[in-house]
């Protein structure tokens, strides 16, 4: 029982801590498809693009009896509907100030301080 427990609770998707049982109970909830098993899991979505738990999820759906040995099936990926340049994201001021050409050495800096520490120094 307790290789089973371990077994279990082995990590498939280091990138969102998914766990075989989190794998094994999406398909008892009829999650049989990597792209359902993806939206009720999030494995695929990490930083790794399922490099690192594709394999496993497939070898999984394999022991489970729901794909074939060599079937190699994976979510279909979804590109942003419109790419966005980085300075889109920087607040107005930010890229006003990039804008004038000024670096990021010289722009002001609020002080450092230490939450609740500073407080009570007051």
């Amino acid at each position: 029982m307790a290789r089973e427990d371990a077994m279990r609770s082995a990590v498939v998707c280091p990138c969102h801590d998914v766990t075989r049982a989190d794998i094994e109970d999406a398909i008892d909830h009829g999650h049989t498809d990597p792209e359902t098993i993806k939206r009720a899991t999030a494995v695929y979505m990490g930083a790794c693009q399922g490099k690192f738990c594709s394999p496993l999820v497939q070898s999984i759906l394999v022991e489970r009896g729901v794909e074939r040995v060599g079937e190699q099936r994976r979510p279909a990926a979804r590109l942003p509907a419109a790419p966005v340049p980085l300075g889109a994201l920087l607040a107005p001021a930010e890229r006003a100030r990039l804008a004038s050409g000024e670096s990021a050495d010289d722009a002001p800096r609020p002080p450092r301080t230490c939450p609740g520490v500073d407080e009570r120094d007051g």
